[in-house]
């Protein structure tokens, strides 16, 4: 595992939105320090919509944030091979960064998430929506019965266990077998850190609403997330490293 922290790279992935990629982008450069994080990294979507294609370009192009950014587009191989294969390219980080574009998380906590990852460098840093201080946007989803699900084949002591954003040591994430496409990877590879060992610290996270753009989660995605749940549970642990 990472035995110290050095730099991060912030891999922000974003599929249509404009101002709120920004806000989020320039909230990050100018909430965390330089010295923290290597660079950010727009990860577009395979349909990634015009107006945020040429937004991210601009912010690419923006020489007056304090912090480089850059720009990747998925290619339709999956996130299991696009984002492993873009970060294995980051050669000066040791930590990555797991972040939305649609606000739903104040981009300002990766700040916070840093600042911890300074201390724990072995750990996967989290923010929940269930710990003290934090809260959720809606109550509508039932969300209880998945918890339980992660609490009870992991014994994880996670209390948010398929929440996105996160920041993680980038050398145990690329020794990865991952296998999902789309936005179950987020969950799969959470529950191969846990398969592992690898320490969770959950920070408090007060949940935003979507400013702006559609989320794409269907009713089938969401289903999608019981497949690594399962099946990351019932690989042996020499089978989920390379």
């Amino acid at each position: 595992m990472t035995e110290a922290f050095g730099k991060a790279v912030a891999l922000v992935f974003a599929h249509n939105e404009v101002l709120s990629l920004r806000e989020t982008v320039q909230s990050i450069a100018q909430s965390c320090q330089a010295s923290d994080i290597a660079r950010i990294v727009i990860f577009l979507a395979l349909h990634a919509t015009e107006q945020c294609c040429a937004e991210a370009q601009r912010l690419a192009g923006n020489t007056q944030l304090p912090i480089a950014v850059i720009v990747a587009q998925e290619q339709g191989r999956g996130f299991a091979v696009e984002v492993p294969q873009l970060l294995s390219q980051q050669n000066d980080a040791t930590h990555v960064a797991i972040w939305a574009a649609d606000l739903d998380t104040p981009p300002h906590l990766l700040a916070h998430m840093l600042a911890a990852a300074k201390q724990q460098p072995a750990a996967v840093i989290k923010l929940s929506r269930f710990v003290a201080g934090g809260q959720l946007s809606s109550r509508r989803v039932p969300r209880v019965l998945f918890r339980y699900a992660v609490n009870l084949l992991y014994r994880s002591q996670q209390t948010d266990p398929h929440h996105g954003e996160c920041l993680f040591p980038l050398a145990m994430f690329l020794r990865f077998r991952l296998t999902e496409k789309h936005m179950a990877f987020f969950l799969e590879y959470s529950l191969c850190f846990e398969r592992m060992g690898v320490p969770f610290i959950e920070l408090p996270k007060t949940q935003q609403l979507r400013r702006e753009g559609k989320s794409n989660m269907s009713l089938r995605k969401k289903m999608r997330y019981l497949v690594p749940l399962v099946r990351v549970r019932m690989l042996p642990r020499r089978k989920i490293i390379k």
